[in-house]
């Protein structure tokens, strides 16, 4: 028995070094005497943040870990020396009517970890005239959407007081020294990926790894469909397909929806360049059309049709609805006919590609120089703002010379159509859309 309490004690002294070792240094408590100011030395280390901030929450104690601190008398919070849990001084305090009287608590449940375990999606937030581009968390064991305090004030973020304050409850059951949750966000634009849109508010919490945090409310009311292995969020629900992905409108902010009187004022001079209706206008002939030149005694290639399921058929056929509409395209009695099939998009859509390989292989080739890529990094080496701005109908934008339409014709279960404007995949496009270009800006 001797040699047996022996090897614990030492067991214990052993345990209790590594811990100092190995642990961080706790926070020290602020004075709560406002006559008394604390003084940090210049070339001291900054204190870690406090345990119960968001992102650092700490766990609840093993019973082994509780176990040894009872019998060493220790703080069952900090694990330090000289005093109990009733009397830590790193605790926050609890309410004095243990909480009964006190609105709905927000749990936000976050772990040690960096922030790369944890699942991010690119979001763009929007007010008045200002948009910024964020990441946020997708968390299910938060109660509420969050919004990091030094973020909000450093983007200016419009925000207005709670009508009634919330405590924020982390995961051991305790609540923030820093109080109450006071303030929100007004309702911001939020965006995610092409379609998805909707008006969303925060609550104001101090969040440094995570500035946007969308909790449990969000997720039950879009249930998003999360692709764990690759990393993807899509929202196939009943409440996105008819809430937050009807397409654009005035009210959601969108570069061809917004009638003059809503664009910027530091925009109005180029009204023209936020009109949709003008990349769905057949464009005229110019010197800049495609041609199509054939070598001489090739045969007029044709394609299969290509089987399709039953959301690429439906796309097909708005497809070709809106080129009919657009006058992009026509109905065709070519001898020529490529097949068409779809390939899905980043955003969960799909992309019409119509298979020109037979006709691209014996197109004589369009020699028109394009730039070269090391070329176009060197020009921009030394930017740091960055413009995400596209053409909207982008080869749309340039014809199919006069008399070769018909070469362009593809085949499909609704019909036989040519196009009327230069389409993607014809081997000759980059080199016509770059003299296009090249002559317009």
């Amino acid at each position: 028995m001797i040699l047996r309490s022996l090897t614990l004690d030492q067991r214990f002294r052993e345990r209790r070094q590594e811990r100092m070792a190995t642990a961080p240094s706790l926070p020290v408590r602020r004075s709560e005497t406002p006559s008394t100011t604390s003084v940090r030395s210049p070339n001291s280390t900054p204190s870690p943040p406090e345990p119960m901030e968001i992102g650092l929450a700490r766990g609840p104690l093993s019973p082994a870990e509780r176990s040894r601190r009872r019998a060493q008398n220790l703080c069952l919070y900090c694990g330090q020396p000289g005093h109990l849990l009733r009397g830590c001084p790193i605790r926050p305090p609890l309410p004095s009517d243990g909480g009964k009287n006190h609105p709905s608590v927000i749990s936000l449940q976050c772990v040690f970890g960096s922030t790369s375990a944890h699942m991010t999606i690119p979001v763009i937030l929007q007010w008045e005239d200002r948009s910024v581009n964020v990441s946020a968390i997708i968390d299910s064991g938060a109660s509420n959407n969050f919004f990091d305090l030094t973020l909000a004030t450093s983007l200016a973020i419009p925000t207005r007081l709670k009508k009634t304050p919330t405590p924020l409850q982390m995961v051991d059951g305790s609540t923030l020294r820093t109080g109450p949750i006071t303030h929100e966000t007004t309702p911001l634009l939020l965006l995610i990926g092409t379609k998805h849109q909707e008006r969303l508010q925060w609550d104001i919490v101090p969040s440094p790894l995570f500035p946007l945090v969308l909790g449990l409310p969000w997720l039950r009311t879009h249930n998003p469909s999360i692709d764990w292995s690759s990393n993807t969020v899509s929202f196939p629900s009943h409440h996105c397909q008819h809430f937050c992905m009807n397409g654009y409108t005035t009210e959601k902010i969108g570069f061809s929806t917004y009638p003059a009187s809503e664009l910027p004022v530091k925009y109005s001079d180029f009204q023209d360049v936020f009109e949709k209706k003008g990349a769905d206008t057949l464009p005229p002939h110019r010197e800049y059309d495609c041609p199509i030149d054939l070598l001489p005694g090739a045969p007029i290639p044709h394609g299969r049709i290509y089987n399709l399921s039953v959301p690429e058929s439906q796309s097909l056929k708005e497809y070709i609805e809106d080129g009919l509409q657009k006058g992009f395209i026509r109905h065709s009695t070519s001898p020529a006919g490529a097949g068409i099939f779809f390939v899905g998009k980043r955003d969960g859509g799909l992309r019409p590609c119509v298979d020109y390989r037979a006709l691209n292989a014996i197109t004589v080739r369009n020699r028109y120089p394009l730039p070269l890529i090391p070329e176009l990094l060197d020009r921009v080496k030394d930017a740091c703002i960055f413009t995400k701005i596209d053409l909207r109908g982008a080869y749309n934008l340039v014809r199919m010379r006069r008399g070769d339409e018909w070469k362009t014709a593809f085949r499909s279960r609704y019909g036989h159509f040519e196009y009327r404007v230069m389409p993607f995949g014809l081997c000759n496009a980059p080199a016509a859309f770059q003299h296009f270009l090249n002559d317009i800006f």
